[in-house]
């Protein structure tokens, strides 16, 4: 996403057109901007110059004028705004969905966290501990274990941990209740536990009666599987994409949404300092069955790390690296023949992606500087650059044409180097498979290759690679983690 810009103005290294502006014979095209993207046109040509100005909805929004002179030339100018509303800073954009896949891989662990916290452990009337085993761990919601309502103190979602505590003298089906609580920007789950004594003849039975299980109940219920639970439901850790920039994320006020022994999901927040635009949110993706770790990302959540790229220079940075106006003076074609030299581009504005049917479309607005000739004769100016992509997952790239418009002074837009843009316009197919190759690494590299621990369980959770795939409506993406428990 970051780099469509950069590629398509390296292509102007493969320019072979003449930078010179055709002019034809009238008043020239100048639009003297009253405001972001309105503006006023020389009244010689006011009744053909045609303005179309796209509606003021949420994203990066455009006014182009266009007149036609004689000869079939057509000459266009542009201006962009930032539309709101805007996001409210700890608004929820993403959640973390954990499958029933999971919990299945964590049982085991559990068994032996039990067994350990058991070890040694001798209750009156039903002797030492022996084992544990029938361990399972569930995706859970009351209405289809209605047994567990005085559990759960009226919540109706939760992870329900079942199993049988064997004693010299008796054994205990145990079942305990995770119920997820969020306090302010921590988790943590409550955990309530109900144990049952079956003993081997009658008279055990019936001292049973005068045993409490709440001794028992109190060693089962240990803070290991809080802790597990709490990492696996926690927001994505931050994510470090060098020069000092990190891409944080916390919980937000949002429902814990649980599927009847299939996935759990819990929301959480892109951290920000500024306002990125807001779109409606939509439908999301539903986890797949063999779901092990997954990400949803609305909209909201992708214009707010790109806000915040682009508001830390991040983005500025990367284009700069690119060096895209060292080989752009560098090519062989460029020294020999043009005398335009330009500058590194920086974003004016912050790219913003929007849903776009069946696609996402990415949309960006930047500054560069054009200088045409050499000592006293050059001539210097900053050009307006407008760029758009198409993305479709898996990854996929379509670049529109750009537009590009020179400032004459600080309010004054007139058309340059149009035939150089057209010859551009012309050439963008051949970079959609580049960008698309660079958006899947981009994509694999944020999140292949994580370990992450799960508190004071002694496994991690290895992340393999990821598969992107856009959420109805081009809402957003979901994002499916290749993750396994690793010891």
């Amino acid at each position: 996403m970051k780099t469509f810009i950069g590629l398509a103005l390296a292509a102007l290294s493969l320019a072979l057109f003449a930078a010179v502006e055709q002019r034809s014979a009238g008043t020239e095209l100048a639009v003297e901007l009253t405001g972001a993207r309105t503006g006023d046109v020389p009244a010689s040509i006011a009744d053909r110059v045609e303005r179309d100005a796209e509606p003021d909805a949420p994203g990066l929004r455009r006014t182009r004028w266009r007149v036609a002179y004689r000869g079939g030339h057509v000459r266009e100018v542009g201006a962009t705004e930032l539309v709101g509303p805007f996001q409210a800073p700890g608004a929820c954009g993403g959640r973390v969905v954990v499958g029933q896949k999971l919990l299945d891989a964590l049982a085991p662990i559990t068994a032996e966290l039990v067994a350990r916290q058991l070890a040694g452990t001798s209750i009156v009337g039903l002797g030492a501990f022996v084992r544990v085993d029938r361990v399972s761990l569930r995706w859970a919601r009351l209405e289809t274990h209605l047994a567990d309502a005085a559990l759960v103190a009226g919540a109706r979602a939760y992870v329900r941990a079942a199993a049988t505590v064997h004693f010299e003298h008796a054994s205990a089906p145990v079942t305990i209740a995770l119920v997820p609580l969020r306090e302010g920007e921590k988790l943590r789950f409550r955990v309530a536990v109900h144990a049952e004594l079956h003993f081997a003849n009658r008279v055990l039975e019936w001292l049973s009666r005068k045993l409490p299980t709440d001794e028992l109940a109190t060693e089962v219920a240990g803070d290991e599987l809080d802790a597990a639970l709490v990492t696996t439901l926690a927001p994505p850790p931050p994510v470090v994409l060098g020069d000092g920039q990190t891409l944080a994320f916390t919980y937000c006020d949002g429902p814990f949404e649980v599927e009847d022994g299939a996935w759990g999901a819990l929301p959480f927040a892109v951290v920000f300092d500024g306002a990125p635009v807001h779109f409606a949110a939509g439908p999301r993706t539903p986890p797949r069955k063999d779901t092990t770790l997954a990400l949803d990302l609305d909209v909201d959540a992708l214009n707010a790390m790109l806000f915040e790229l682009w508001r830390t220079k991040w983005l500025d940075r990367r284009l700069a690296d690119a060096g895209l106006d060292r080989k752009f003076a560098e090519d062989a074609t460029v020294a020999r023949y043009l005398s335009v030299r330009v500058g590194s581009p920086t974003l004016a504005l912050p790219p913003v992606l929007e849903p776009a049917g069946d696609h996402l479309r990415l949309a960006a607005d930047a500054r560069i500087a054009i200088v045409d000739g050499s000592g006293s004769a050059s001539l210097a100016t900053t050009g307006r650059l407008f760029g758009a992509a198409e993305l479709r997952f898996p990854a996929a790239v379509k670049l529109a044409p750009l537009e590009l418009a020179c400032e004459r002074g600080a309010k004054t837009l007139v058309p340059c180097y149009a035939d150089l843009v057209a010859g551009l316009a012309a050439r963008s197919p051949d970079f959609d498979g580049a960008l698309a190759e660079r958006l899947d690494t981009l994509v694999r590299s944020i999140f292949a290759g994580r370990r992450l621990p799960l508190g004071d369980v002694p496994v991690t959770l290895g992340v393999r690679g990821a598969t992107v795939g856009l959420a109805p409506a081009a809402r957003g993406v979901h994002v499916e983690l290749d993750a396994e428990l690793l010891k």
